[in-house]
């Protein structure tokens, strides 16, 4: 079965940025067991410029789904706790709702992965297919930054869609243990 990272298009710079990020959430909470001392609404005020994007993710400071996005995972995995984010940009007097995903999370990153020195950031993925095995939308618990791994149904369905700012990069699984 392939896989694909879910992730923000880099080649979208100008997108808006949220503030006192780490002020308003603890990025341990974002986790299905801990996922009720996320404020609901969580609302974020935004820096952002008039031609800032509002993609239809974005996942350089928390990963955000817009209302699109967030009905394509709850097709695919409906038991998806979602928590509402306003993004408030008050010098130009606009709201733009987006969803925290807390996705179930499972270690799937393969030995077989590069990682830097302090292995903070993974280099080359490189997953294991037996801890995926029916797993359509899942979040690699290996990983600091939000890592999403979709399943190519699921991807496809995403390409379908006239979605903004999305990048679909496949990910080498491994079949077996090593």
């Amino acid at each position: 079965m392939d896989y694909f990272l879910l992730k923000q298009d880099e080649r979208y710079t100008d997108v808006p940025l949220l503030l006192d990020v780490h002020k308003k959430i603890d990025t341990r909470d974002i986790h299905p067991t801990r996922a009720y001392k996320i404020a609901d609404p969580l609302i974020f005020h935004v820096k952002a410029g008039e031609e800032s994007s509002y993609l239809d993710i974005m996942d350089r400071q928390l990963l955000l789904l817009s209302d699109k996005l967030k009905r394509v995972v709850e097709a695919y995995e409906p038991d998806t706790l979602f928590k509402l984010v306003p993004l408030i940009d008050l010098s130009r007097h606009r709201q733009n709702n987006y969803y925290l995903p807390i996705l179930e999370e499972v270690e799937a990153v393969s030995p077989r992965s590069e990682f830097n020195l302090d292995k903070s950031v993974i280099k080359r993925l490189v997953l294991l297919e037996e801890k995926l095995r029916g797993k359509k939308i899942v979040r690699l618990k290996e990983s600091e930054k939000p890592l999403i791994v979709v399943r190519l149904d699921v991807a496809e369905s995403i390409l379908r869609r006239d979605l903004t700012g999305i990048r679909l990069e496949r990910v080498p699984v491994e079949e077996r243990g090593y």
